[in-house]
């Protein structure tokens, strides 16, 4: 082919396509317009989102346990609005597919933009690693995957927020030892149940007003549940003077004393090495209790925040001559006073054979029909039939009997069974049962919530739950994790919290079993008489309490309905008021009254009764203690689409305290305000014993 051929197949090439566009191009014009808003997914899916991820503090977490998990995106593309997804996988593979637990949170994120959201996720294992994904549209923009065994440790943690700390001195190697971290600040978690593997949190240096709300607040319900805050004084005292810090610590600092060289031996042992005057923290009146102090000063105060502990060290941990103190490591952990620890609550026991939540949906409908029913029901059916095919086969000219009874019958047992077994006994469409357990904790203002939460549909549909009131963290429920048939979910975070169950199997309740602290704070005190107990009864919970009753030294009393906000100041008499448990269980006397009439629900009693089991090892109440336990509502309200199911609720406040001897009670009670007319009397005689109320709980 010559130059020339080519240059004329080139101008008819040009001429060919010129055509072309003038009869297909408003059309392809239309098509690209068209595909111009799908087109941004594909051109950000090469790259555009950068994925950064933080597991745990310090990049470092405990398996079994909840933990935070801190996500960083950056956008490099186009304005993205999409949803950012966490997939959790459990080590199920003995039981077959393991479940895989999605937590889902809404994601708007402008071009050249950077935005950091946490989760809190439960790591059941090592092998399977966490998979993090954006998503808009329907696909997949971004996805990275995080393996986890190298960032886990066996040990528990010991959290360490300051400037110039260095507590690596408490690392312990051991299985169940400490692991020392120094996590950033901004990255603590914005839920309390992310402190689940923290042993203890150590501050020097720093203020808690660094922290969000929702942090400061995480961190206050751990510390309520029984957790462990050390604060290191210094010569910066005004750090301590923060609002924060302030309505935690024992005693707001006044200024700086210096302690003799001599005084320090003497209060912390001849091997510390000084020779000049150490400054501290001057404390004036403050709340809590001395645990050391050198000549009149106290260098480590204790003060009780809920179950949970403030230790308060006057003297910097960091400066010297502290910080090359070899016996600084003895002191610290007799200071933390660290439990041994916890085995992860999964494996906890149920109370009886029947489940909490299947209790409630049994009591629920005690007129549906037994399997016993059903089978004569279908007995009466067939052999009625047999008997109309028998008529006919007898007398053949009465044919027209089998025919009608052919039809009858099963026009007649179709409109029973609706009644007996359809939707005129059981409930249509999607419903919701939920058993829940308010135990307060003192001196905090805060309960524990916990609760297991039940969804079932009659029709093919999404299972989504939507709620509010609440922000508990969920996982399976424990007998379908015993019996292997975990499914798996998908938990929404945000104005309007979801949890949406992936097996849309009908006629099948899918569970869960959820956990958070609420704000809640209910005061009782007790005095054991001769005649019987005195109880005093505050409820600031701001719920009403309903048909109350206090279990205690063998008899159940009757206290009845208590308002929000009321005070009840009452004088029970066992022989006029009580009625002896004996050998029954208090649980029974409290379900029925004498008239048989049911006072609280069982799936309720049976929580508290399972309650009682795993915090204390029994269900009875130890000698001195005694039980208070009403009927409220449930804080967890159904919400948006799902607010219109029919629902089943079943909601108890326990609260566990220590009773008081009637003749000491007094004498603790002069002896209190002796104490108080003093500065730094301590926490435990400022509080008379009879004024202190215990939850059921007591682990974190």
């Amino acid at each position: 082919m010559t130059s020339r051929d080519t240059v004329l197949d080139r101008g008819y090439g040009r001429e060919h396509a010129g055509r072309l566009w003038r009869g297909y191009g408003p059309l392809a014009s239309l098509i690209v317009l068209l595909a111009l808003p799908g087109a941004r997914p594909l051109a950000m899916a090469s790259g555009a989102i950068d994925i950064a991820v933080t597991v745990g503090f310090a990049d470092t977490f405990r398996p079994g346990h909840w933990t935070p998990l801190s996500v960083t995106l950056t956008n490099r593309g186009a304005d993205l609005a999409g949803a950012l997804e966490v997939q959790v996988s459990g080590d199920g593979v003995l039981r077959g597919r393991p479940r895989v637990s999605t937590h889902r949170r809404r994601l708007e994120l402008d071009r050249a933009a950077r935005k950091r959201l946490q989760f809190v996720v439960q790591p059941q294992g090592l092998s399977r690693p966490l998979v993090i994904r954006v998503r808009s549209g329907g696909e997949e923009l971004a996805r990275t995957e995080v393996d986890l065994r190298s960032r886990f440790s066996a040990q528990r943690l010991l959290l360490v927020l300051g400037r110039d700390a260095d507590l690596d001195y408490l690392n312990d190697g051991a299985v169940d030892g400490l692991r020392v971290l120094y996590p950033h600040p901004e990255l603590l978690p914005a839920h309390w149940r992310g402190y689940d593997a923290v042993a203890a949190i150590v501050l020097q240096g720093l203020s808690l007003d660094r922290l969000s709300e929702k942090q400061f607040d995480a961190l206050h319900k751990w510390l309520a549940q029984g957790g462990t805050l050390a604060v290191s004084g210094g010569v910066d005292y005004a750090l301590l003077r923060s609002a924060r810090l302030a309505a935690l610590l024992p005693g707001v600092p006044q200024g700086i004393t210096r302690l003799d060289a001599g005084a320090l031996k003497d209060a912390l042992g001849a091997s510390l090495e000084v020779t000049s005057p150490v400054p501290v923290n001057r404390l004036g009146a403050f709340r809590g209790q001395v645990r050391l102090r050198a000549g009149e000063i106290p260098l480590i105060v204790e003060h009780r925040v809920g179950r949970g502990r403030v230790l308060y060290l006057t003297f910097d941990v960091a400066s010297p001559p502290f910080d090359r103190w070899q016996g600084m490591r003895a002191l610290f952990l007799q200071t933390l006073q660290l439990p041994p620890a916890a085995m992860a609550s999964l494996g906890a026991t149920e109370p009886g054979p029947v489940p909490p939540l299947m209790e409630l949906i049994r009591d629920a409908a005690p007129t549906y029909p037994t399997s016993a029913t059903a089978f004569l029901f279908l007995v009466l059916y067939l052999g009625l039939l047999l008997a109309a095919c028998a008529l006919a086969a007898r007398a053949p000219r009465q044919n027209w009997l089998a025919a009608a009874g052919g039809w009858a019958a099963p026009a007649l047992f179709a409109s029973a069974a609706w009644l007996l077994f359809g939707p005129g006994a059981f409930p249509r469409g999607a419903s919701a049962a939920a058993v829940a357990v308010i135990e307060p904790l003192p001196h905090s203002g805060y309960a524990r919530l916990t609760l297991e939460l039940g969804m079932y549909s009659s029709r093919s549909r999404a299972l989504r739950l939507e709620y509010l009131g609440v922000e508990p963290v969920f996982a399976p429920h424990r007998q379908a994790q015993r019996d292997g048939k975990i499914a798996d979910w998908v938990f929404g975070d945000g104005p309007r919290p979801y949890a949406e169950a992936l097996d849309q199997r009908r006629y099948v309740l899918h569970a869960l079993e959820g956990e958070d602290v609420i704000a809640f704070r209910l005061d009782a005190s007790i005095v054991d008489e001769a005649k019987g107990p005195r109880l005093d009864l505050n409820n600031a919970s701001g719920r009403g309490l309903e048909a109350v009753w206090l279990v205690f030294a063998g008899y159940a009393y009757e206290v009845g309905p208590v308002a929000a906000g009321a005070r009840v100041e009452r004088r029970l008499i066992a022989a006029t008021h009580g009625v002896a448990t004996g050998s029954a269980s208090w649980r029974d006397v409290l379900r029925t009254s004498s008239g048989a009439s049911p006072h609280l629900p069982a799936a309720a009693l049976s929580m508290v009764q399972r309650r009682l089991q795993e915090t204390s090892g029994s269900e009875s109440l130890a000698p001195g203690d005694a039980l208070l336990v009403a009927r409220t509502s449930n804080p967890m309200r159904l919400a948006g689409a799902s607010a219109h199911w029919s629902q089943q609720e079943s909601t108890a406040v326990a609260l566990r305290i220590a009773v008081v001897a009637g003749d000491s009670a007094a004498n603790e009670a002069d002896s209190a305000r002796a104490d108080m007319s003093r500065p730094g009397g301590p926490e435990s005689d400022a509080t008379p014993h009879a004024t202190v109320d215990r939850a059921a709980t007591g682990s974190h």
